[in-house]
């Protein structure tokens, strides 16, 4: 054995069994926790690469991987794969490249592999679920929608367009944690769907969440329409209050600063449709609508007088008749038609007209730094001054003018001065939760961790077992101390001194022997065998 070997482990077997055993355990301990932060630092870290994907994208990319000799770690769920942290992007990239995750079903590169035996039932139906692989993922890149499918009915074609059945769809939207589309953005994929299917109708497209939610049915009907009128009046109304905020905010950051203010403002629309219809007399104007004249007139013989016979009819006057003389006849007729003055008016009101606007302003004050008390070195938190009534009242005159304040509308304003909530309290604990998070700091952390474990290792492990073994030996005894006095008054100088000289020596073989245990013991054994 060598023997810088020797000298480590002979001070350790001349321990008692004891502290043998205890110095082996922290030793144990030690290296066993030594091990356990090598395996820690040396870990590799994973982080994901895709999740929520189906089960065939999952299984496509896994074959990528195993391809490139990739190593990868599959989420519980199996819905994720997981990638060391310091490849994560180039495989994006990579598996990007070659059209992975493709987000569900097939698109038109199910047309890249020719297969010549395909019949033709089975082209139409590739086609088929092509349209609907590309729909769902154009329909999946529109914000807060997750997860998208597809279903298409196509009929089949025939000679008379009578019996045509229409192409008709259904859409199922999985939505992220609590987002929803609104109305327009479901019209949107509606008309999507219908103007990417030839012969297909908008009313033929049905669209439902994930929660069975109809969210537009095909074939709308007369009610159907009236809810989306409702639906179009209400956001015209959320649209507007939304500008009118995004304009007071815009203004009142100018004027008190960002942070400083918040606006709310509330609309009410007339979207009732009004039509008046007027007729109105005038008593006062008569004007002459027409005008009739008729003029007769009528002259002759008079009749002859006489006894009726055959004298009188042949003209001849009876005796004792007088002749009279010749008479005429004339007649005059007018008619005036007189009409009142009258005056007609259509009046369609517009739809949509704006009723009443109310507007509620929050407005913080203003801080003012105080000084520290006494000789604290921390400064104290700022004093909190409210805005003076003439700050409010100039706040009040832009706001009314920025909606275009009108008292006979019955407009509404209410601007109030209240301090605001503190919201950078708890902010350094959020701070120190997340920078440590950091990779940066993460491997210093682990580096830090096990330079503490080579201290540790060193301070209590190290450190008391040299002191132990290298404790100070027992001081030699005085050998004059060990004789007793009246011994030592008989003995000369001379004889006291070669006493000291061979206790000194006997004192110095003890030790070498403890120092030399193996030898001495193998000396010893030695004259034992050469006596026997």
């Amino acid at each position: 054995m060598p023997e810088g070997i020797k000298r480590i482990i002979e001070p350790f077997l001349a321990l008692s069994p004891g502290k043998r055993l205890l110095v082996g355990g922290v030793v144990a301990a030690c290296i066993t926790a030594f091990a356990l932060l090598i395996m820690l630092a040396n870990r590799t870290e994973y982080r994901p690469l895709f999740t929520n994907l189906n089960s065939e994208d999952a299984g496509e990319i896994v074959k990528k991987l195993k391809d490139a000799k990739t190593p990868y770690q599959i989420s519980p769920d199996g819905k994720g794969v997981m990638v060391p942290a310091d490849r994560v992007h180039e495989l994006r990239l990579s598996l990007a490249s070659e059209g992975l995750p493709q987000g569900g079903g097939v698109g038109f590169e199910i047309f890249d592999r020719k297969n010549f035996g395909m019949t033709e039932f089975v082209q139409k139906l590739n086609y088929q679920r092509a349209l609907q692989g590309e729909l769902a993922r154009t329909i999946s890149q529109i914000s807060g929608v997750e997860q998208v499918r597809v279903h298409l009915v196509i009929p089949e074609k025939t000679l008379f367009k009578e019996a045509e059945k229409p192409p008709t769809a259904s859409v199922v939207l999985k939505m992220k944690g609590a987002k929803a589309l609104r109305d327009g953005e479901v019209q949107g994929v509606v008309h999507l769907v219908a103007s990417s299917i030839e012969g297909m109708n908008a009313d033929n497209v049905t669209v439902l969440d994930s929660r069975g939610k109809v969210l537009s049915k095909g074939g709308t009907g007369m009610a159907d329409a009236g809810v989306k009128a409702t639906t179009a009046m209400q956001e015209t109304q959320r649209a507007y209050e939304r500008s009118m905020e995004e304009r007071l905010q815009t203004l009142l950051d100018k004027v008190v600063g960002g942070g400083k203010s918040v606006a709310r403002v509330s609309a009410t629309f007339d979207f009732k449709q009004v039509e008046r219809v007027e007729e109105r007399f005038d008593p006062d104007t008569i004007a002459v609508r027409s005008e009739q004249y008729s003029d007769e007139k009528s002259e002759g013989a008079a009749a002859n007088m006489g006894v009726p016979g055959v004298q009188t009819n042949l003209g001849r006057n009876a005796p004792g008749a007088a002749a009279a003389g010749g008479t005429g006849n004339s007649k005059n007729d007018k008619t005036l038609n007189y009409e009142v003055s009258r005056s007609t008016s259509r009046t369609i009101e517009p739809v949509g007209t704006l009723g009443r606007v109310s507007v509620a302003i929050l407005v913080d004050g203003k801080y003012e730094e105080a000084a520290p008390a006494g000789d604290a070195k921390t400064p104290a938190a700022p004093k909190y001054v409210p805005r003076s009534a003439d700050e409010l009242q100039k706040i009040e005159a832009l706001v009314k003018g920025a909606i275009g304040f009108n008292i006979e509308r019955g407009d509404q304003i209410s601007i109030q001065n209240i301090p605001f909530q503190d919201m950078n309290e708890g902010s350094g604990a959020i701070e120190s939760a997340v920078w440590w998070m950091n990779p940066f700091f993460m491997t210093l952390f682990k580096n830090l961790l096990i330079a503490g474990g080579f201290l540790a290792l060193m301070l209590f492990v190290v450190r008391p077992m040299l002191n132990t073994l290298r404790a100070a030996r027992p001081p030699k005894p005085d050998i004059l101390e060990t004789i007793a006095p009246d011994m030592q008054e008989k003995m000369s100088a001379s004889e006291r001194a070669q006493l000291a000289m061979q206790m000194a020596e006997q004192q110095d073989m003890i030790e070498k022997a403890k120092a030399n245990p193996y030898q001495v013991a193998q000396i010893l054994q030695n004259w034992i065998a050469e006596k026997s």
